[in-house]
């Protein structure tokens, strides 16, 4: 009887495969900017053999870019360009440390198409509300302070008599 109640308590942990314990964009969620990547994370670590998250826009295309990355507990697939408003479809297969398979079926929808914002890299652009007028007004401004400035200096000069 004692050797029963060991085997069936040590076949516990090892007949536990890993679970997924959150997906990002969550499953259900509605966003306005498209993400850039899909991120699963399980509850324990997960192998990179034969790993492949596939994300499909509304009509079915694919928009997985990009190498599949796993770290530890963590597996993360970018995305390309999503250009379509909707319902998009994220289709996974990981494999558990132990070798089993976990499939994991998501969805989230965007409510704007195409990329989300970037940052510019270097200079200044229209989009930024106008701060472009800001620097020239205030430029122009502080030349008349100068140019008032050496008139003043010019007419106070004593004249040589």
């Amino acid at each position: 009887m004692a050797s029963l109640l060991v085997l069936v308590v040590s076949t516990g942990p090892a007949a536990a495969h890993a679970k997924l314990e959150s997906i990002t964009p969550a499953d259900g969620s509605t966003m306005a900017a498209p993400p850039t990547e899909v991120v699963l994370t399980f509850n324990e670590p997960v192998g990179s053999t034969g790993a492949q998250v596939v994300v499909r826009t509304p009509s079915g295309t694919d928009v997985s870019t990009g190498e599949l990355k796993v770290v530890d507990n963590t597996v993360t697939q970018p995305v390309g360009a999503m250009i379509e408003a909707g319902k998009y479809r994220v289709d996974a297969r990981i494999t558990s440390a132990d070798g089993h398979p976990i499939t994991v079926s998501a969805s989230f929808t965007v409510t704007h198409a195409g990329h989300p914002p970037v940052q510019p890299t270097s200079g200044s652009t229209p989009a930024e509300g106008g701060t472009n007028v800001v620097a020239i007004v205030g430029a122009f401004l502080v030349m008349l302070v100068v140019v008032a400035l050496a008139i003043v200096i010019v007419r106070r000069r004593p004249t040589a008599s």
